[in-house]
């Protein structure tokens, strides 16, 4: 039971840089890919030297989250074996497929 509350401790969060800067890390509705990138290249400014860094990547990977987080997109931890809970852009699909194979061959090794 100790374990699944430490899971669920979000307490990290008062500390991360992006506190307060929300809208940099998940897309609008009809947002273009040149617009996504702009809001994705100034949301990992705010990452560098984040005192939580670390804290964040695995809370996004562990619960599957969605947006921008940790430095990373959706993307990235899809190829990690990440993949977020609702795959809606074709690229997270791709990047899914990749990091399950991937995985299925080092497992194979």
């Amino acid at each position: 039971m100790e374990a699944f509350a430490a899971n669920l401790d979000s307490s990290w969060t008062e500390h991360a840089n992006c506190k307060g800067h929300v809208e940099l890390f998940f897309s609008p509705a009809g947002e273009q890919p040149r617009q996504r990138q702009r809001r994705e290249v100034q949301a990992a400014q705010l990452c560098l030297g984040c005192p939580v860094l670390d804290d964040c990547r695995s809370w996004a990977r562990e619960h599957r989250e969605s947006g921008f987080w940790a430095g990373e997109t959706e993307e990235d931890r899809a190829l990690a074996g990440y993949a977020p809970r609702a795959t809606v852009r074709r690229s997270v699909a791709r990047a899914a497929k990749a990091g399950r194979q991937r995985n299925a061959e080092s497992q194979a090794s």
